[in-house]
């Protein structure tokens, strides 16, 4: 008998709409779920050792040959997204050749930052990669956050200046952003289509779902973060899980960029299942 789909799941609140309901059922989906930072879930889908997962928008430009999209499911936003956060001791113009941390989670929020501080403030800093903690290394002045570190250091309000990268991204092109996108392994779904397009109806009625449980979802996520009822239902809200035309050309903008700066070496298509 075949083993079960190897599902990858961030362990973030912000999915929490689309994984609830799969919780809530346990193992009767017919797949395994797997947890980690999405820095985790691009290596271990990348390396074979999932199936499908949620990963960052850049692991896919990076592999998109490897990869197909499941449809109609990303973690995007039109403004501010609340999660992804530059905090900084100095205005944001004023970061040229100063050092800055970057969270370790996610490559596509490094990605987007790098390009938001040149083509907004025209700053480049000196950037550096580690792990995110409340107080800045000696020396550093600025520091990217994501996910719940990042709700947690607003919160706390220990920084002067802050940026949030979603509306920052919409201030220069008018655009959504796509921070993260549910792919399959090419390989996995050519071998396997039927149990990956189930899996991906799963993931569908499961957002369905979440939505549909926002006040719960809320006061569940209070337990990981240092937030309101109220402030987290208005971050939920902030937040958008579909991946229709507006959320694509915003994805392929993002592409362009990282693919004019030669970050990425030939522009990706977007392909689904």
């Amino acid at each position: 008998m075949a083993r079960e789909l190897r599902l990858g799941r961030i362990g973030y609140i912000n999915v929490l709409p689309i994984y609830h309901a799969l919780d809530c059922s346990g193992n009767s989906n017919g797949f395994q779920v797997v947890s980690g930072t999405p820095a985790e879930l691009n290596a271990r889908l990348f390396a074979g050792e999932l199936d499908v997962s949620a990963i960052s928008s850049v692991e896919y430009g990076r592999h998109f040959r490897n990869y197909v999209l499941l449809p109609d499911l990303s973690i995007s936003t039109e403004g501010d997204v609340g999660s992804v956060l530059f905090f900084s001791r100095l205005p944001c113009h004023r970061l040229t050749g100063k050092e800055v941390l970057l969270s370790q989670a996610s490559a596509t929020s490094a990605a987007l930052l790098k390009i938001l501080l040149y083509e907004l403030y025209g700053a480049r800093p000196l950037y550096r990669a580690g792990p995110v903690t409340n107080g800045l290394p000696d020396g550093c002045y600025g520091l990217l956050a994501i996910g719940d570190e990042a709700l947690r250091l607003r919160a706390a309000g220990i920084y002067p200046y802050f940026l949030d990268l979603g509306r920052a991204w919409h201030e220069l092109t008018g655009l959504p952003f796509v921070f993260g996108v549910w792919a399959a392994r090419r390989e996995v779904f050519q071998q396997r289509p039927a149990e990956v397009r189930r899996l991906h109806r799963a993931l569908l009625k499961a957002k369905h779902q979440g939505l549909q449980a926002l006040p719960h979802l809320c006061q569940q996520a209070q337990n990981s973060v240092n937030l309101s009822y109220v402030e987290l239902r208005h971050y939920f809200q902030q937040l958008c899980y579909d991946l229709g035309p507006p959320q694509q050309k915003g994805l392929t903008a993002f592409f362009q960029y990282l693919h004019h700066y030669t970050t990425l070496e030939e522009m990706p298509q977007l392909e689904f299942i």
